[in-house]
């Protein structure tokens, strides 16, 4: 007898098209009754569906992910979506971008595709840049707020957001899409489906993206390139499968030179930009609000064009601290100069997933998976050839000679980025038993292991002063100490493990109207820490790798407690740390009518320290972070509305807040203890006419700091009862997409509300509003239905605006902000059969 959550035929599942709403595949089998009992709900809006879950989630379809323009990352799509403000670095995509859902950063957010987890296993950040293409999602869904019940994550205190390849089609056929837009922008995007192959139904699908484009400010590229594959398979008439996907992304970037706070009072003076000295809560400098001519001057503080370096000459001290060809005597034109300033990043992941009937009401998911990075953000030091540093043990020997002139007498510059190499293996299978027709349980487990060699190698630059391997001394020709020992700046090797069960009942009562989700999850994380260097005591907790006779200053112990001397080091260390918790996670759903329905949830969430805060200090505090979510709600939907509202309050615990320091070239952390944050989050998708679809979407939150922050035994600021940074209180916007036969054309807002860029709230952006145009026309009517042009306008008006936000505790730390893309025009030509 077939029980009313599992789909029972392949006739069932070819009226599930948007039946897959959850992370894992043991998530989708979970969560298929919820569309096959409200079947109302399957197909949404235009793209935009509220399922009835008994969390605040929300769903977009490859319908209105087509919209948006191609080669963008999905998580700018998401948008759209209240509750989350993504900001991107460039208009397309392919630069990176910080995403916020419900004042929740990357770091926080689990972000799986096709279940395997992206966040980085050290740091737990998003890259937004190295998501799949677009046009091969067939849908995005965000959880605000809460994780799944199996979430495979030891960092997700708050949401998660989950993306799915298409399932390759049942006939032979292939698309090619050519777009070219603004900033000299070309892209190429081909895919192919096999359709079906064999008599067993196997299908697979191959597709490949080139991009490039130039920097909308400054000199520099970038350039991206991706590769894909799935296999298919299907087992039986019971919605069983294999498949296997493979990934591939190159990206090579130029970065973007962020003004600071400081850098704006020197462009402008303290009458527009305030010293920090006056800022105050009461009276914060606020950014944002500039003439013509001011935005103009910002979009011309860039990294420097050239760089100047001296040609070796034997017995003259050259000096590659030299400059800019515009300023060659200064020593930071090399350091901005942009061939420097890169991001070059190597992905590639295997993903499995399987689904197996072992009995009537008993199924089994395994989903496997294999992920490989390699990637870098660029930097440059300048060295002296005859440093104790270069040298080596040696004490007698007078130098190296790096840069080949005969002599050892020069100050000489290297390419010298922090590289990460991580490999990672990982499983996340479900056991799920229909007890009754009425009752489900399931047991899961996730494995994943992630190894990180953490290197900073010295390379060489070429004449040019552009590094000889973007990778650096690690591929390319190391850089060579008297010992013959390769010159770095870091050295360390980490394994991130984490073992994790979860456990879940599902009932229905009351004719099916109630519905009721008990979990538990069990996250037992470990992670195993070998420093090879020395590493500072105060301060950044910088790492000094070096051979030096002595090492680097005063030597102590790791587990020696301080207070420390002045230019004191921990010894090299090995350190095993342990974390685990217990994570309820329970909600309810009940249905009052066919259309309307009610829910509430709460989830507690978890978050492991990362990988750079245990290095740093082998005796901090290693207290994880912990959140606790709660949601009520109310939903209407039916074929023509999808509408939901929502409030909700997470209480957060041990908040840590990371800034990246551009100089250093690291991540700097500060505990800012307890947070509460209250809010609204509402949508609604209507389609009065079968030519009009409307949307529209709004959230507000409230947030509070409610402890001082300690900076030094005798610093503190008083940031208890202020706003977190980088969240606004409001947002709101819409979509509206009218079709008229070959021509469609939509329109889409969003407002942003201002956003503090410092705990002590004495830096604030000011807010901004960003229109985005996408017009269609088919040419369906000349037989070629699935060929169009597209054409695609983001920031229509042409608003200038700060988009990423690096925040800081106060004024006098100097937060920076990146200058979002002005208008840009794009036009794709997509050919189909």
């Amino acid at each position: 007898m077939r029980n009313f959550i599992l789909l029972g035929s392949a006739a069932a599942a070819a009226l599930l098209p948007n039946a897959a709403l959850a992370q894992s595949t043991g998530s989708v089998a979970v969560e298929e009754e919820i569309v096959v009992t409200g079947a109302r709900t399957s197909n949404g809006v235009d793209g935009i569906l509220v399922p009835d879950s008994t969390k605040a989630r929300a769903v977009l379809s490859q319908e209105i992910i087509a919209r948006q323009t191609p080669g963008q990352s999905i998580l700018n799509t998401i948008n759209l979506i209240p509750g989350v403000n993504f900001t991107n670095s460039d208009a397309y995509g392919s630069s990176g971008g910080n995403i916020r859902v419900r004042g929740f950063d990357g770091a926080r957010i689990s972000l799986t595709w096709d279940g395997l987890p992206l966040n980085d296993t050290g740091n737990y950040a998003i890259y937004s840049n190295q998501q799949l293409d677009p046009e091969i999602i067939d849908q995005v869904n965000v959880n605000l707020g809460a994780t799944e019940v199996d979430s495979p994550t030891a960092s997700a205190a708050g949401g998660t957001v989950n993306y799915r390849t298409r399932v390759p089609g049942d006939s032979f056929g292939a698309v090619v899409a050519a777009s070219y837009g603004e900033n000299d922008y070309h892209r190429l995007f081909g895919m192919i489906d096999t359709g079906t192959l064999t008599n067993f139904g196997t299908k697979a699908m191959v597709a490949a993206s080139f991009a490039r484009n130039d920097k909308f400010k400054g000199p520099g590229k970038i350039d991206k390139q991706q590769y894909n594959a799935r296999i298919y398979q299907p087992l039986g008439d019971d919605g069983d499968f294999l498949a296997i996907g493979a990934h591939y992304n190159v990206n090579r970037n130029n970065f973007y030179r962020n003004p600071s706070v400081n850098d704006l009072r020197t462009l402008f003076g303290a009458t527009t930009v305030p010293l920090a000295a006056n800022a105050s809560p009461e009276n914060p400098i606020t950014v944002g609000d500039f003439t013509g001519a001011q935005e103009e001057a910002i979009f011309g503080f860039e990294n420097n064009a050239f760089c100047v370096l001296d040609a070796p000459t034997a017995g003259v001290a050259d000096n590659d601290g030299r400059g800019s060809s515009a300023n060659p005597a200064d020593p930071a034109g090399c350091t901005n100069y942009h061939g420097l300033r890169i991001n070059p990043s190597n992905t590639g992941n295997i993903r499995g997933q399987s689904r197996f009937t072992l009995a009537d009401g008993v199924l089994l998911t395994v989903d496997p998976s294999y992920q490989y990075t390699l990637a870098n953000g660029g930097g440059t030091t300048v060295v002296a050839e005859n440093s104790a540093m270069v040298r080596g043990s040696n004490g007698a020997l007078a130098g190296v000679d790096l840069n080949g002139d005969g002599d050892v007498l020069d100050q000489v510059r290297l390419y010298t980025p922090n590289t990460t190499n991580t490999k990672r293996l990982g499983v996340t299978a479900s056991l799920i038993w229909d007890i009754t027709e009425q009752h489900r349980v399931r047991l899961a487990y996730t494995f994943d292991r992630g190894r990180h060699r953490q290197t900073g190698e010295y390379g060489f630059l070429d004449a040019n002063g552009r590094p000889e391997n973007v990778f650096s001394g690690r591929n390319g020709t190391p850089v060579l100490d008297g010992d013959g020992n390769p010159l770095q700046q870091r050295d360390r090797l980490s394994i991130a493990l984490l073992h994790q069960v979860a456990g879940q009942y599902v009932g229905r009562f009351m004719d099916g109207a109630l519905r009721v989700e008990l979990g538990l999850r069990a996250p037992f994380f470990k992670r195993e820490l070998a420093q090879y260097c020395y590493t500072q005591t105060g301060g950044s907790g910088f790492a000094t790798c070096s051979g030096q006779p002595g090492g680097p200053g005063v030597i102590v112990a790791p587990d020696a407690q301080g207070p420390f001397p002045a230019n004191s080091f921990f010894a090299p260390f090995d350190a095993t740390y342990k974390f685990d918790e217990l994570l309820p996670n329970v909600g309810a759903t009940y249905r009052l009518t066919d259309a309307v329905s009610v829910f509430a949830s709460y989830a507690k969430g978890f978050s492991a320290p990362r990988t750079d805060n245990l290095y740093r200090t082998p005796q901090m505090d290693t207290q994880p972070e912990s959140t606790d979510s709660f949601d009520l709600g109310l939903r209407y939907t039916s074929g023509r509305i999808q509408a939901q509202a929502t409030a909700w309050h997470i209480a957060f615990q041990n908040r840590i807040v990371s800034s990246f320091n551009p100089d250093l070239g690291i991540s700097l952390d500060r505990n800012i203890g307890a947070v509460d944050s209250y809010g609204v989050d509402a949508s609604i998708a209507v389609k009065p006419v079968d030519a009009l679809t409307l949307y529209a979407f709004g959230s507000y939150i409230d947030t509070e700091i409610k402890e001082d922050l300690v900076i030094s035994a005798t610093t503190v600021l008083n940031t208890a009862g202020k706003f977190m940074p980088e969240t606004p209180k409001w947002q709101f916007g819409g979509r509206a997409q009218v079709n008229l036969g070959p021509v469609e054309v939509g329109a889409q807002v969003k407002y942003v509300g201002d956003r503090f860029a410092t705990e002590m709230n004495d830096v604030k952006t000011k807010g901004y509003t960003l229109v985005d145009l996408d017009a269609r026309l088919s040419l369906a009517q000349f037989g070629l239905k699935q060929t169009w042009f597209q054409l695609n306008v983001q920031n229509l008006f042409d608003t200038f605006y700060f988009g990423n936000i690096s925040t800081q505790s106060q004024a006098s730390n100097n937060p920076n902000f990146s200058v979002g893309a002005p208008r840009t025009v794009l036009g794709t030509l997509r050919v189909g059969f």
